[in-house]
Parts: structure tokens; C-alpha cells; sequence
């Protein structure tokens, strides 16, 4: 009966600690259902927020990989300027080393075309015949014919230097158109394609004896004369 009565008492020990264990498990529910229907009434959904943290994660991902992106792109725009700026300014030092080279070449040019260009002209140019006529005691009248050989496409412009050689006051002398004509223009412009015919006056000064006339043919655009002759003094009387 001893035994009956051990046997008793440990199954309402079991019972109770299994009533025990029941109600602390109900409460632990009870409790946790209270915390998440706290929670779901006051708005707050925890799969709502995972979600919501995984949207914003995925976003500053693709944020990160945009900025990142972006960086290399102005990296690289920023090399492609710089080494722009590095080809525009060798571009502007060649090419002004190009137009001192270019000057340069118009200056040879400039000048061999001075050299070829009298030549040229003087195998254009002629001078036909000059006349010189005595018109009074000490006066006499001057007639220079000048001709272009060939027709030309531009007229000749440029000018006569006429200068009287002679001996006066004992010692030799040489006049030019001024002295021998103060009204004259000196030296005489001709303009021609042609030819040009150039009249005028001279007066000798008393005493002075002439020997000859030289002619100086200028052209414009050069400075020395093209062509040049000198004329042993032609008197014809009137």
C-alpha cells in the first residue's frame, strides 16, 4: 500500500509540473500575441520593414555603383581634356612655326621676284630715241620716246631721271632736270603699255658746256633703276 501510495503522489507531481509548464507556455503566448498584435496595431510590420530594408539596400547599391561608374566617366573626360589642351597647344605651336616659315618663304620670294621682275621688265622696255633741240641762246627743247616691246597685260608706272653731264665754270658738272628747269617735275612720272613720249624744256646756265644726257628708267615698286643709258649731247638747230 506504501507503493500504491509513492506511485500516487509522483503523477500528481507530473500533473503539476505539467499544469505549470502548460500555463507558463500559455502565457508566454499570450504575452508574445499581445507584443505582435501591439505592434500590428500601431502600424508596424516586420516583413513590411525586411522588404523595405532589401529595396534600400538594393538602391544604395545601385547608387554606389553609379557613383562609381561616374567617377571613371569624369576621370576619363578629364584625361580626354587634358590631353585636348596638350594637342591644341602643340597645334598652335606648329602652326606658328608654319606661318614664320610661311613668311619666311614670301620674303625669299619677295625677293627673287625684285630680282627677276627688273629684268623682266628691262627686255620690255625701250628707250626709242632722244632728241634735243635748240629753242634759244641757252634754251632748248628735250624729246625722250620710251616703248614696251611687247604688248602688256598692266601698264608700266614709274620714272625718268634725266641729269645733263657737262664741264662749266672750269670743272665737271652734272645737272639734274631741276637745276636745268625749276617748273619741271623731277624726275618725270610715265604711265604706258605702249609707249610714252616726254616733252619739255631745258635751260643750260651760261658758260656750261654739255657733253651728254643720261637716262635713269625707274619702275615703281623697285628701288634701283631697270634700265639706264647715256647719250652723247645731240644739238639740232632750228
Amino acid at each position: 500500500m506504501t507503493q500504491s501510495l509513492s506511485i500516487s503522489a509522483t503523477r500528481n507531481l507530473r500533473q503539476i509540473w505539467l499544469i505549470r509548464t502548460g500555463c507558463v507556455l500559455f502565457a508566454g503566448g499570450l504575452i508574445l500575441g499581445a507584443y505582435w498584435l501591439g505592434q500590428i496595431q500601431a502600424g508596424y510590420d516586420q516583413f513590411d520593414s525586411i522588404s523595405r530594408m532589401a529595396r534600400l539596400h538594393a538602391e544604395i547599391h545601385t547608387l554606389t555603383t553609379a557613383k562609381t561608374l561616374l567617377s571613371q566617366r569624369i576621370a576619363r573626360d578629364t584625361e580626354l581634356l587634358r590631353l585636348n589642351a596638350l594637342a591644341h597647344e602643340a597645334t598652335l605651336r606648329r602652326l606658328g612655326a608654319v606661318e614664320g616659315e610661311l613668311l619666311t618663304l614670301r620674303e625669299r620670294l619677295d625677293f627673287y621676284r625684285g630680282l627677276v621682275a627688273p629684268a623682266r621688265v628691262a627686255r620690255n622696255l625701250r628707250i626709242q630715241g632722244l632728241a634735243i633741240i635748240r629753242s634759244g641762246a641757252n634754251q632748248f627743247l628735250y624729246r625722250l620716246v620710251l616703248i614696251a616691246t611687247h604688248t602688256l597685260l598692266h601698264p608700266i608706272e614709274g620714272e625718268v631721271e634725266l641729269t645733263v653731264v657737262g664741264e662749266g665754270n672750269g670743272r665737271h658738272q652734272v645737272l639734274s632736270l631741276r637745276n636745268l628747269e625749276p617748273n619741271s617735275q623731277d624726275p618725270l612720272p610715265f604711265t604706258f603699255r605702249s609707249y610714252e613720249d616726254l616733252v619739255g624744256h631745258l635751260e643750260l646756265p651760261p658758260g656750261f658746256k654739255p657733253a651728254a644726257v643720261h637716262i635713269a628708267i625707274l619702275v615703281s615698286g623697285h628701288p634701283h633703276p631697270v634700265l639706264s643709258q647715256t647719250f652723247d649731247w645731240p644739238i639740232f638747230l632750228s
